[in-house]
């Protein structure tokens, strides 16, 4: 059997080890456009800011491909792919047949037609790459930056960018950060802390041109007629699944897959960022971009390409984020006003001078969305409690409040959970022995008493 995968990132090391673990001797490739070896995406930003190394990039050991099996045509890109002959056709010539194939080719950014976009200085904010020649940007004195965009990849850019010494002005058309994040007051408290520490926040406003001289980056001009005058642009704009690979296969706003990630194709599986899975909350289809949830998609399209049927029971919304050292985390329907569907209850819990804020948002007694600022506690039992959608009737008002009725509910989940199991250490862990977890009754009325400051 010869599987081949287009991509190199989280979805393609699931898959990866899954058909691996079912299939010791059929052929896998991998095929991406990018030169590195499997990264660790979430971490240029931190990269960027000095805050790893890159002896931490790596996303699996750098004998992973051996380890596997994994034949790599890194640094090529795919013209197309001709589904009914089986083969991919390679940028510059040659090609690749397969038996199955994964499409893992994620998002790619979305620019507005700003003039100016073609000088030295202007960039992206999506790659390793992109993050190292940003790296040598600062290094070579770049030190005044002008970010566009004020979404997730915008903001972790912006946050590097300061971090490793820059003067940065963040630039939003909307009239607020983060809006497909956070609902409206969380986002005018993350404003204010990104304010509080030294960053400047333009929003309702647009960049008309970026200007340069002898090709690079001067500055840039606002609609209201401001300049900045900077010597580093990031374009932040946005991204959307990068579907250049997908002609000829049923797609929407991403690639259409059934519940093993099959396409229109049933040879043919697309997973991560790219396609289009069913969303738990919201119960309908929908890309649900992020690291988690690619991971998880190409370990389960990985099981199905290799003959193991398993079925996917569904994505969550996921976005998390610090700033300054105030944790941010969405999670499903944050923001029930900007659904299309009402029925809604919002419950919140919020502390402004402490920079907390708690919202959980529930729909037909089900937990269907969260926000936690600040203070992450329990957010992964809530986390638990949106992807399963049991009813939660019982705990919905004790959950902030963390009353008794709250704390029982977690505890017997806990000990159904855990009384008993034996647990097998990782590989990379010290040792092989077995450990047997238990329910300690005397903790769990300890923590019970412990009231977290508010």
């Amino acid at each position: 059997m010869d599987y081949v995968v287009i991509g190199n990132s989280a979805a393609a090391v699931g898959a990866v080890e899954s058909i691996r673990a079912v299939d010791k001797d059929g052929s896998i490739t991998i095929i991406s456009s990018e030169k590195e070896h499997v990264y660790s995406r979430p971490l240029i930003a931190h990269l960027l800011a000095g805050e790893v190394g890159e002896e931490r990039m790596p996303y699996r050991p750098l004998d992973f491909y051996e380890k596997m099996a994994v034949k790599t045509r890194l640094g090529q890109k795919v013209k197309e792919v001709d589904f009914k002959t089986q083969k991919v056709i390679l940028d510059g010539g040659g090609e690749v047949a397969y038996d199955r194939l994964l499409l893992t080719t994620g998002s790619k950014a979305v620019f507005p037609p700003i003039p100016g976009r073609e000088l030295k200085g202007v960039t992206a904010f999506q790659t390793y790459a992109e993050a190292k020649a940003m790296m040598e940007m600062l290094q070579a004195g770049k030190k005044r930056a002008v970010v566009i965009g004020a979404g997730l990849i915008g903001m972790r850019a912006a946050y590097g960018l300061q971090k490793a010494g820059a003067e940065v002005t963040i630039i939003e058309f909307l009239p607020r950060v983060l809006s497909r994040v956070l609902d409206a007051e969380g986002s005018a408290m993350v404003e204010s802390i990104l304010k509080k520490g030294g960053l400047n926040v333009l929003t309702s406003r647009s960049v008309k041109e970026i200007k340069g001289a002898a090709g690079q980056v001067t500055g840039v001009a606002l609609d209201n007629g401001e300049e900045i005058a900077c010597d580093l642009v990031v374009l932040a704009t946005g991204v959307a699944p990068d579907l250049a690979l997908a002609g000829g296969l049923k797609t929407n706003h991403g690639i259409v897959v059934n519940q093993f990630f099959q396409t229109s194709y049933s040879n043919v599986f697309a997973a991560g960022d790219v396609a289009e899975t069913y969303d738990i909350p919201r119960g309908a289809w929908r890309v649900n971009a992020n690291w988690p949830n690619a991971h998880e998609q190409g370990r389960i399209a990985g099981l199905n390409m290799a003959g193991r049927p398993t079925p996917y029971q569904g994505s969550l919304g996921m976005n998390s984020v610090s700033f300054f050292g105030v944790p941010v985390v969405s999670l499903g329907v944050f923001d029930p006003e900007a659904e299309s569907e009402g029925g809604y209850e919002v419950k919140v819990r919020k502390n402004p001078e402490a920079n907390i804020y708690q919202k959980l948002v529930f729909k037909e007694n089900r937990l269907k969305g969260a926000v936690f600022i600040g203070d992450l506690g329990y957010c992964g039992a809530v986390k638990d409690l949106i992807k399963t959608q049991m009813l939660a009737g019982i705990i919905k008002d004790s959950i902030l409040e963390e009353k008794h009725q709250f704390y029982g509910f977690l505890r017997k989940k806990r000990q159904e959970k855990l009384e008993g199991k034996n647990i097998r250490w990782p590989e990379t862990y010290s040792s092989q022995q077995k450990y047997v977890k238990s329910f300690n009754e005397e903790t769990w009325t300890e923590r019970e008493r412990n009231e977290r400051a508010w």
